[in-house]
């Protein structure tokens, strides 16, 4: 199955049978997605023969995943042998993408069948946790990755305030392979609008009716981000909030950029702390902010410059 898009959009599919997982993906279609991500290791079978007839029968471009790790995975039995026979048939399906956990690409039973693929590409992905992730952490992470031979790398992180993201995007821009970083959690949402600006090829949407923090829907991705059209010379901005789930500030800036030719997007920022937000984001990508409840007196602090009408409202 070819692709249409240089950025593709792509849905994970978390369902417990073949029925469903058939009908999300024929949602998924429905909604806009390029290609879909079958999480296998939520799905229940008494077969591999079962996950066959779902990889043929597949309507959409898909990746193929099954994570020992995972609260899906608990008290399944021996998940790393069914792990193993699920990746060797989607590489045997040449399914257009297999991705595996850092520990299972590193195992030397999986190496033979990596090797000798046909057409699939191999996604390596690692959960990264523990606090602020940094450059370096990042990098070298990536380059041990990298040397299991993985045509695109994926981090999941584990993000605490908006700030951590900084490192991510750095490394979306620097990194010699392909790239997929998902930051999990409502203040991880920028990691997909912002992405394809920072060299992101891939965003992760989720259907509507069944939201996951952290990540957008499908069809605010088609119809109000419209992330295709983003660049590395796309202009930020945002409103800077807690919470900020109820903004209408996307639907009405983000069509107006492109009414008016503009280069920039416009997106909701979930913020604990203004101050260190600013001192984070300090380049002139990050163009204009409004701001909320509870930061409107606090951002006061943070100009430089105050127009007179503003210190009055302050008091």
């Amino acid at each position: 199955m070819a692709f249409k898009n240089n950025l593709l959009l792509c849905t994970p599919l978390e369902c417990e049978t073949m029925e469903e997982m058939q009908a999300s993906m024929e949602k998924a279609k429905a909604e806009g997605a390029d290609l879909v991500e079958l999480c296998l290791d939520s799905m229940q079978f008494s077969h591999i023969s079962e996950v066959e007839n779902l990889i043929k029968q597949r309507t959409l471009p898909s990746i193929v995943s099954f994570r020992l790790k995972s609260s899906r995975t608990s008290g399944k039995g021996d998940c790393k042998f069914t792990c193993l026979q699920v990746l060797r048939l989607a590489l045997e399906l040449d399914v257009e993408f297999v991705e595996m956990d850092y520990e299972v690409a590193s195992d030397i039973a999986m190496a033979e069948h990596v090797y000798k693929r046909a057409d699939s590409k191999i996604i390596v992905s690692s959960y990264v946790n523990g606090g602020k992730p940094s450059t370096e952490k990042l990098g070298h992470l990536i380059a041990c990755m990298q040397s299991t031979g993985a045509d695109v790398i994926k981090l999941e992180i584990n993000v605490d305030y908006i700030t951590d993201l900084a490192p991510v995007f750095q490394m979306l821009t620097h990194c010699q392979v392909p790239l997929i970083a998902v930051a999990v959690g409502s203040r991880g949402l920028i990691s997909q609008l912002l992405g394809p600006k920072f060299g992101g090829f891939l965003v992760y949407g989720s259907l509507e009716g069944k939201s996951v923090p952290g990540l957008p829907s499908l069809v605010s991705l088609k119809h109000v981000y419209r992330l295709e059209y983003m660049n590395a010379d796309t202009k930020v901005f945002g409103v800077i909030s807690n919470p900020v789930g109820h903004s209408k500030g996307p639907i009405l800036h983000n069509p107006a950029f492109r009414h008016t030719g503009y280069n920039g997007i416009y997106v909701p920022m979930l913020v604990d702390d203004i101050n260190e937000f600013f001192q984070t984001y300090t380049g002139t990508d990050f163009a204009g902010f409004s701001v909320g409840i509870p930061h409107k007196e606090a951002a006061v602090g943070c100009c430089d410059e105050v127009h007179p009408l503003a210190k009055v409202c302050k008091h």
